[in-house]
């Protein structure tokens, strides 16, 4: 077997490679590669069943939880609502698009409304994202007709600062009016 210029070479490639890893491997910190776990606290059996008072206001607050489950909720239910209603119209439309005996007209009024459809979801989507980014919990905006409706919870406190930066958001995403936003508070 004759040794050529590419078996040199091919050498000196996997003594790299291998000087690359025990360098890599000596030099690495140990400490980086190991996941820090979590041990659970030991509790004596005369602790087991103890009660502990946690806060003054313990009442207050799991009002204020139960306030934000039924929010949340109702913004589930609406979302849910709104994306069953957004399914059934995109899917009327892409019919009347795939419809071969439907003339051109028609055609073109459906792929025009498909597509004001899918802007206005984008818009929807990417302002409850924004409004969300500024510290609010939930949040649903609606875009129909040149109006908008965004639904904000009332747990987060609606001030006229968080209502003025909502209205921003929605103004720079959507180009509507400020006389065209409705914010609405969910109870």
């Amino acid at each position: 077997m004759k040794i050529g210029k590419r078996h040199v070479m091919l050498a000196g490639l996997v003594l790299a490679l291998g000087a690359a890893v025990y360098l890599n491997w000596h030099f690495a910190p140990t400490e980086s590669f190991v996941l820090p776990t979590k041990t659970a606290p030991s509790v004596s059996s005369s602790e087991l069943g103890k009660a502990e008072f946690v806060s003054a206001n313990a009442s207050d607050e799991l009002q204020q939880v139960n306030a934000k489950k039924a929010d949340n909720s109702l913004l589930s239910e609406s979302r849910l609502n709104r994306q069953t209603a957004r399914d059934k119209v995109l899917d009327e439309l892409e019919k009347q698009l795939k419809d071969t005996s439907a003339d051109a007209t028609l055609k073109a009024q459906a792929l025009e409304s498909r597509t004001e459809h899918v802007g206005n979801i984008q818009k929807e989507n990417t302002a409850e994202t924004l409004i969300k980014a500024k510290g609010f919990s939930d949040c649903m905006v609606f875009i129909n007709d040149g109006k908008v409706s965004v639904l904000l919870p009332e747990a987060d406190g609606l001030t006229s600062e968080k209502i003025s930066v909502v209205t921003e958001i929605i103004t720079a995403q959507t180009g509507a009016d400020p006389s065209d936003i409705t914010i609405t508070p969910v109870k």
